[in-house]
């Protein structure tokens, strides 16, 4: 008899609870469903081409919220606007919606690499190499290249520039036909074999001395007519010297670099930059967390360019 007060009991509480349980249940869901229902429909506005501050502005009016998801390289939008977004624009969603956006880094920098002394062919394989494009291809008259070897380029090797960019090239000829003289290239060598050519070629020949950074001792700096210029007979021709007092000194530093440990191995290439111009310290295939560690002499300001794979990443200054 106690058994079966005591089932009856704990039936009713069981139904009690029942009942409450679903009480509660459908209470939350109207609760949640008349605070959806109050939230608002709204119209995703275009962020493409927008700062991040524009965005933020355009979408606070609209109370939805940004967040940047990445970033990544375009030719066609500067660094720091909006490429894409998620939800795309025009489409109708509830207010405190999240917008996803990636944003622009701006074009691909690539380095413009040495063209000089190069053929051609080889010319368009470095090109290739480094994102670039064969531009405007001109000839010249040469004494100091052979023909078919590029002479010059612009940009200049060393530039930055934005990937896909056209390099312009001034190819040798080879030397003049028509009987004329092009002046040879003196530059960096003994001042009195220079002379002495100009003599034996019936030149006036006007040597001046002077202090240089440039050269050291007896060696020619500069001269008048330049390399490959046009040079008429009995023309006169000055030599500058560096003087006695003249070195070419350089500083010995020690160049240290860590690949970030992150990623795949990449190429890294290292271009030092100082008084004398620019010139490779390192170019090869590095695994993320390893050190370079390079020897340099340096003339003045300097600094070294870090490329990764041909994307310029970075410009350390040397102290």
């Amino acid at each position: 008899m106690k058994m079966n007060k005591l089932s009856l009991v704990l039936l009713k509480i069981g139904l009690i609870l029942t009942i409450i349980l679903v009480a509660l249940y459908y209470s939350f869901n109207t609760v949640m469903s008349a605070f959806v229902q109050e939230k608002a429909d709204v119209l995703v506005p275009d962020l493409q081409g927008r700062t991040l501050i524009e965005s933020l502005e355009i979408l606070s009016q609209s109370k939805l919220a940004l967040i940047k998801e990445g970033s990544e390289f375009s030719q066609d939008l500067p660094a720091g606007v909006v490429i894409r977004q998620i939800p795309p624009a025009g489409m109708n969603v509830k207010e405190g919606k999240v917008v996803r956006i990636t944003v622009s880094r701006g074009g691909e920098s690539v380095y413009v690499p040495d063209l000089v002394g190069q053929t051609i062919r080889s010319t368009n394989i470095s090109l290739r190499s480094a994102g670039l494009i064969l531009g405007e291809l001109s000839k010249k008259a040469s004494v100091k290249y052979e023909e078919g070897i590029v002479m010059s380029q612009d940009p200049l090797a060393g530039t930055t520039v934005e990937k896909d960019t056209a390099v312009n090239v001034v190819v040798s000829n080879g030397p003049m036909t028509d009987g004329t003289v092009l002046m040879v290239d003196w530059i960096g060598k003994d001042a009195a074999e220079a002379k002495k050519w100009a003599e034996d070629a019936k030149y006036e020949v006007d040597i001046i001395s002077q202090q240089t950074a440039s050269a050291n001792p007896g060696q020619v700096f500069d001269q008048y007519p330049k390399p490959d210029e046009q040079i008429d007979k009995n023309a006169k021709v000055i030599f500058y010297v560096a003087d006695d007092n003249s070195s070419q000194s350089l500083d010995e530093k020690q160049f240290n670099y860590t690949i970030p440990n992150k990623g795949d191995s990449k190429r890294v290439r290292l271009i030092l930059s100082d008084d004398n111009g620019e010139k490779d310290i390192f170019n090869g295939v590095k695994k993320p967390g390893s050190k370079i560690s390079v020897p340099v002499k340096i003339k003045g300001k300097a600094s070294v360019k870090v490329f990764f794979n041909n994307v310029s990443i970075e410009e350390i200054q040397l102290k």
